[in-house]
Formats: structure tokens, C-alpha cells, sequence
């Protein structure tokens, strides 16, 4: 009878043991706090509108994330920022602007708050040009705003 089982006794407890954090893991993505979007009115959103120069929208999303992303992350990192993000404009009727680089602030002042302390990171940041093309080259910004970011779910 016992080689009706396909796992000893010993390999079984192993399998729970291994098997345990993937479990909590699973049951945390599917606790009800997790998928329940939160609202931070203290955050603030700066979305900053790019156009790329003719022909260099690669080179500049190249450019941002070289450059702009590695002294975001370093905010994010420091808790001085809370998450940043890249949006690349897909409308062929809006040539308005080529993407949006929104960056995720935790008070109401934004990028106010965390001045001295980003230009810091920016200080001992290395400028990276792509194919020898700097942001003046590739780009310029267009357009700023700041916004309050709601999340809905189900409604």
C-alpha cells in the first residue's frame, strides 16, 4: 500500500515547506485591501508633455530613460518621489506631443518639497547623450501640468 503515493513522507513536508510562501503570496493578491485602488489626496501628479525633434522620438525615449528614469529611481529609492512613468502618444491625429513623463509626488507641493534634495541627485548625475544628441537635440518640452491621480474599481 504504500506505493499508492507518489510522494514520500519526507518529500511531502519538503513540498509544504516549499509550497507555504507561495501560498501567502497568493492569498495577499487576492486579499480584498490589495485590489482595492486607494486614493492619496496628498500625492500629486506632474505630467510633463515631450515632442520629440523629427525623427528622434526613439533617441528621446532612449534619452529619458537614460537620464530622467535613472534620477527618478534614485528619488524613488531616497522616498522622495513615489513612482514615475512613461506614456508614449499613439493618436496619428495629435502631434501635439510625442509622450508624457508623469511623475508620482507624496505632498500636495510636488516637486516644491523635494527641490534641494533632487537637485542633489541631478548634481552627481552623468548626463548620457544617445548617438551623441543631447535633450536640446532630440526634444523639448511642451507642456506641464500638475493632477490629483482618482482610482476607481467596479464601479
Amino acid at each position: 500500500m504504500k506505493h499508492l503515493f507518489l510522494f514520500s513522507t519526507t518529500r511531502l513536508r519538503i513540498s509544504r515547506a516549499y509550497l507555504l510562501p507561495f501560498i501567502v503570496v497568493f492569498l495577499q493578491g487576492c486579499s480584498s485591501t490589495s485590489t482595492i485602488p486607494s486614493n492619496h489626496s496628498q500625492h500629486v501628479w506632474t505630467l510633463t508633455y515631450i515632442k520629440a525633434t523629427e525623427n528622434q522620438q526613439a533617441n528621446l525615449q532612449l534619452y529619458i530613460e537614460k537620464n530622467w528614469f535613472v534620477m527618478d529611481s534614485i528619488a524613488v529609492a531616497q522616498k522622495l518621489l513615489g513612482q514615475y512613468e512613461l506614456y508614449e502618444n499613439k493618436n496619428p491625429e495629435n502631434k501635439d506631443w510625442d509622450f508624457i513623463v508623469a511623475v508620482e509626488y507624496l505632498t500636495p507641493k510636488g516637486y516644491d518639497d523635494i527641490a534641494s534634495a533632487f537637485e542633489a541627485i541631478r548634481a552627481k548625475h552623468t548626463v548620457v547623450k544617445i548617438n551623441g544628441l543631447g535633450m536640446k537635440e532630440l526634444g523639448k518640452v511642451v507642456k506641464a501640468e500638475t493632477v490629483v491621480k482618482k482610482r476607481y474599481q467596479g464601479i
